[in-house]
Parts: C-alpha cells; structure tokens; sequence
C-alpha cells in the first residue's frame, strides 16, 4: 500500500531534522591547560587533552563565548592557609608552617653575614613562588569543586570580594608578624 503525501512529507520532516540535529557546545576545564575550553565532538580538550582532563559542564549557545576564570588568584597568594580552606583546598594550611619557617629564617639571618642573607632571601623567594603557583592554579581547581552549582561569572564575583578582603587581612597578618618579631620577641 502506497504512503499517502502527508505520511511522506512528515516522515521526510523527521528524518530531515534528525540529520540537521547538532550536538550542543559545552565547555569545562581542562586540568592541564589550566582553563576552561571547549570540548571537542569526543568530550576532550582541543589541546589533544583526553576527555578524563576536562572537568564540569557549561552549556554554550550559539555564538556564546567560552567563559574565563581569572589566571591568578590574589586572595590565595596574600592569605592561603585562610583561603584554601573556605575552598576545599586543605592542602594549602602548609603555607602557615612553611611562614614560620621561613621568618625563624629570615631572623636568624642577622649576624651570619653573606651566607646567612643569601639562605634568608632563597627561603623568602622560595616561599613566595610557591605562593605564587598555588595562586596561578587556584581559580581552577577551587571553580570544579563547585562548578555544577556555581557559574563562571557568580565564582568570578566571590573570588573578586575575597581579593578585596584579603588585602587588609593580608596587611594585618604582616603587621602583626612584624610587632610580634620587633617589639615583643625583640
């Protein structure tokens, strides 16, 4: 029995937008890139990263760009032992012994001469890029813990008021270091 034209043109209609059906952009972040990309047709990085390196699901309009995390974080630099925490980075309450170690060897650098200086400016270096690095990675690996409830921008937003905290908290930590170290461990 032949189709009648309706059956015809609907079936051609179905079958028409199947094939014109495109997949849906999304992006996450690709841990090695240390960004959040546009995954390829498999899922993975354009970077040649294997689906498994990019993390969280942003959904991409069309012609809608790839949202960006900022590339360092200035609240975890001034204050990690604070920040990492709030952010489910434990890791970083390292930094509060590694300061200590670091001031007992600034301080007992006084009197060494030229070798004592030298060890006290590696550890004052050393301590602020390891600072610096874990504030480069920050904003990634804190935005995939909260990527499926948290956007790009509102963590964006956060991240801003805890720079903005973190200065004065950061002057004060600093302040009340060097008191402590000048006046009453004198």
């Amino acid at each position: 029995m032949a189709e009648s034209p309706d059956s015809l043109s609907a079936r051609d209609s179905a079958a028409g937008a199947q094939g014109a059906r495109l997949e849906p952009r999304s992006a996450g972040y690709c841990v090695m890139c240390d960004r959040i990309v546009e995954r390829t047709g498999t899922g993975a990085c354009p970077a040649g990263h294997p689906p498994a390196a990019v993390a969280g699901h942003i959904a991409l309009g069309d012609g809608e760009p790839v949202p960006a995390l900022g590339r360092f974080n200035l609240a975890a630099f001034l204050v990690p032992p604070i920040w990492g925490p709030f952010h489910g980075q434990w890791a970083s309450a390292i930094f509060l012994p590694l300061w200590v170690f670091a001031d007992s060897v600034i301080a007992s650098a006084a009197g060494r001469g030229a070798a004592g200086l030298a060890g006290a400016v590696f550890v004052g270096v050393v301590t602020l890029g390891i600072q610096a690095f874990f504030a480069k990675r920050a904003n990634g690996v804190a935005w995939r813990r909260v990527a499926a409830r948290v956007s790009v921008e509102e963590f964006s937003r956060r991240e801003r008021a805890w720079a903005v905290a973190a200065i004065p908290l950061g002057l004060l930590i600093v302040g009340w270091a060097t008191y402590y170290r000048v006046v009453l461990a004198g």
